[in-house]
């Protein structure tokens, strides 16, 4: 049985990683969550994701922050992040894009679409040596 790939998830509204976190666990996800930004970064490497979805407003330290710490971490810099955020402005799209983000998707979203992103994402990193 081939291995079940992790989705990393970090969201303040709980309302958005509980369904996101129950729909990709019924898509064969395997997907750890992330409230807030405390402790975030020591909980991705433990959990070794194959993708992050990153909201950008999140208490604390921002999501183009983490985006930019992770980035320059030798051991998170490969992994895909996928912005999932209300926040539709060019010059916070332009930024993350600039920040190494694979993709952005913006609040309200359709999962379906969602969903293909994040297949994309995980093929691609799979087929380049990133």
């Amino acid at each position: 049985m081939p291995e079940k790939k992790r989705i990393f998830i970090a969201d303040d509204d709980q309302v958005v990683l509980d369904s996101l976190q129950k729909l990709l666990a019924i898509s064969g996800f395997e997907v750890a969550v992330s409230l807030t930004s405390k402790g975030m970064v020591e909980a991705i490497k433990s959990f070794h994701p194959h993708l992050i979805l990153l909201d950008l407003l999140m208490p604390g330290v921002g999501g183009l922050e983490i985006c930019e710490f992770l980035n320059n971490d030798k051991d998170t810099k490969n992994i895909p992040i996928i912005i999932l955020s209300g926040l539709a402005k060019d010059e916070d799209i332009k930024k993350a894009y600039h920040l190494g983000i694979i993709d952005y998707i913006t609040k309200p979203y359709d999962f379906n679409t969602l969903l293909k992103a994040i297949n994309k994402a995980i093929a691609y990193k799979e087929s380049s040596s990133f």
